[in-house]
């Protein structure tokens, strides 16, 4: 029932351990820093700090639930997982991020064609610590969810339930994390649900979680803090703002890009491309010498 054919814990109890150790630790986090912000009202009214801790809240337990299960239950390298500065990490890194910009111009141009675009220079209009610390959160958003629905806990469930399903259950558990983000809609769950199958291709596929993280980071520096669309609904502060008028279905509203059809064909093809480019490095990816469950 514990163990498998090699006296190994077996992934599915490998995978609630890591899910019971996560746990510990965001709400243990979570008390530490309620009670921080209890006591300076400067952060209790900063909607920017308030997000920040929160990242904080995520990242704590998201990297000791890892390191707690490989530690005591799991016992493989990091490298195994594609986590760390692996060679070829630089150009696994790079390459996510030029995907990301060929998607961004996908998304500007069919803004363009299907309704009307409008970009102006707003930099000039928020502090420049404001927008640094904006950055800084995006980075450690994008790290804080490749670790938590990629990654270790990504290869677990593929390790006990085959490749597919384990990709298809974490992205749908990422599209729902999305639910409650204003102005969510259907189409904007399918599409973030899409957009965590691509990450999760590129991770498995790539034998690297820089080339998920590349992507996403770059897609959203790129969509909400370079160009300053909406954000899975949420504004943020930005370099440039960018108003788009036009069909709510094909160009996702107040939602933002990621809520209409033009992103479910942006995250699609860009899926396919990373399908195609990996393909060779199929029985290669992290789970390649993984042990089943």
């Amino acid at each position: 029932m514990f163990l498998n054919d090699q006296h190994e814990v077996r992934a599915g109890w490998k995978f609630a351990l890591y899910v019971l150790f996560f746990i510990i630790f965001w709400v243990a986090t979570g008390i530490a820093l309620s009670i921080f912000v209890s006591q300076s009202d400067t952060i209790a009214e900063n909607q920017l700090a308030l997000l920040a801790l929160n990242e904080v809240a995520l990242f704590v337990p998201a990297v000791a639930a890892m390191a707690l299960t490989i530690r005591f239950v799991d016992h493989r390298p990091l490298r195994t997982f594609g986590i760390g500065f692996m060679p070829g990490w630089r150009r696994q890194l790079w390459w996510g991020i030029g995907l990301s910009a060929g998607m961004l111009a996908v998304l500007g141009a069919g803004s363009k064609i299907l309704g009307t675009l409008e970009i102006h220079w707003s930099g000039n209009k928020v502090p420049a610590t404001t927008l640094l610390a904006t950055f800084s959160v995006l980075l450690l958003a994008a790290l804080n969810e490749e670790l938590v629905f990629r990654g270790f806990p990504l290869q677990i469930l593929i390790d006990g339930s085959g490749e597919w399903p384990g990709m298809i259950a974490m992205s749908v558990l990422f599209g729902a994390m999305h639910l409650n983000n204003p102005n969510a809609s259907r189409l904007g769950t399918l599409n973030t649900v899409i957009a965590g199958v691509l990450l999760s291709l590129a991770y498995v596929r790539s034998r690297s979680l820089w080339t998920s993280y590349a992507i996403h980071v770059g897609w959203n520096v790129g969509l909400g803090f370079v160009l300053g669309f909406a954000l899975s609904g949420l504004g943020i502060a930005s370099l440039w703002t960018t108003n788009v008028a036009g069909s709510t279905v094909l160009l996702g509203g107040n939602y933002g890009p990621e809520g209409g059809l033009l992103a479910t064909f942006i995250f699609t093809a860009s899926a396919v491309v990373v399908h195609r480019v990996f393909h060779g490095s199929r029985q290669e990816g992290p789970g390649s010498a993984s042990r089943r469950g």
